[in-house]
């Protein structure tokens, strides 16, 4: 990353000792260098620990304060270390490293993190051309301090995710999707491409370690995500009566689930939302979307209703606008 570009971030006094400057120093850097990438690479909030002879990368992701850092400093030596915060991914899969200091969490509530580095938790070098190779979500369950220790377990075990799922649940953990070019297509691709999303359950970090292998071995490829054409009619086209669907920043087909990106944030859509959606491409009516939604399904008792109340959770949500 260009240093001078976040050097040029605004400079403020931090009010404070040494360990809150240094946490909100870490901070800014981190903010300015999301920014300085924004729109050009997928950004996962996530700690990276890569092979140190072939630079293959797992990306653990989780949100703020569950587990990343942890996991950065117990598996981290004999990896390599590529960052406990953000993973910034090429179209390629390669990865911008950012090996900075850890961001530990101190015993007394309120407290600053420590900023600590690399060499303190004694973790592997940095590869000089990381390479994306799994993405998994962290999923952490605190050991009850109250159980005998023969009722907590030890081990870890890893799952896959859905596709459909797996976006709904990594979207928050992105930074500046949808300043990418149809963000979320280049996400189904990348996942696609790294053989799905694996969702690790743990209660000790340690208790990863003997997972690492099976994370990154070769899977066959799953069904590829359908991207969906964003257009709208244009206003000339048809008479502006009826309803139509609101612009929106991508739409994809995950596995027969249909998710939007609107406002930075995913919408599922259940089937029904499905067609009405593609169905109102071009302004429309509520009878005109009823008769062509009965074509594909066939009829229903309720289909009236059922109509009904996809449209007016579809307007309530900002998907379909009224003339």
């Amino acid at each position: 990353m260009r240093c001078e570009s976040i050097a040029a971030a605004s400079v403020r006094r931090i009010p404070g000792d040494f360990a809150r400057a240094n946490e909100s120093l870490t901070s800014a850097i981190t903010l300015a260098a999301i920014e300085l990438l924004a729109g050009q690479r997928m950004m996962f909030h996530a700690c990276g620990l890569a092979d140190p002879l072939s630079g293959a990368t797992v990306a653990f992701i989780a949100p703020s304060g569950t587990g990343k850092t942890t996991v950065a400093r117990t598996l981290g030596p004999g990896l390599g270390y590529v960052s406990d915060e953000t993973i910034a991914v090429g179209p390629d899969l390669g990865i911008i490293s950012y090996p900075k200091p850890l961001s530990v969490k101190q015993p007394e509530p309120g407290r600053p993190k420590l900023q600590q580095g690399p060499d303190h938790h004694v973790l592997g070098v940095t590869p000089p051309a990381p390479v994306l190779a799994a993405i998994t979500i962290l999923s952490r369950t605190p050991h009850d301090a109250g159980a005998p220790a023969d009722a907590v377990s030890v081990s870890a075990s890893v799952e896959d995710v859905p596709l459909a799922q797996a976006i709904v649940e990594l979207t928050p953990q992105l930074s500046a999707l949808a300043r990418l070019d149809r963000g979320l297509v280049q996400l189904c691709t990348m996942v696609q491409a790294c053989g799905g999303v694996k969702r690790i359950r743990y209660s000790e970090a340690a208790s990863i370690a003997p997972l690492l292998p099976q994370l990154v071995r070769p899977v066959e490829a799953g069904t590829p995500a359908q991207w969906m054409a964003l257009e709208t009619t244009p206003e000339s086209a048809n008479a502006r009566a009826g309803m139509r669907r609101t612009p929106v920043q991508d739409a994809i087909d995950a596995d027969g689930t249909v998710l939007l990106l609107i406002d930075s944030q995913v919408l599922e859509l259940g089937p029904l939302g499905a067609l009405v959606w593609e169905f109102a491409s071009d302004w429309t009516t509520r009878e005109a979307i009823l008769g062509k939604v009965i074509e594909v399904i066939g009829g229903h008792p309720s289909a009236d209703a059922l109509i009904d109340e996809a449209l007016a959770e579809l307007l309530f949500r900002g998907v379909l606008e009224n003339a």
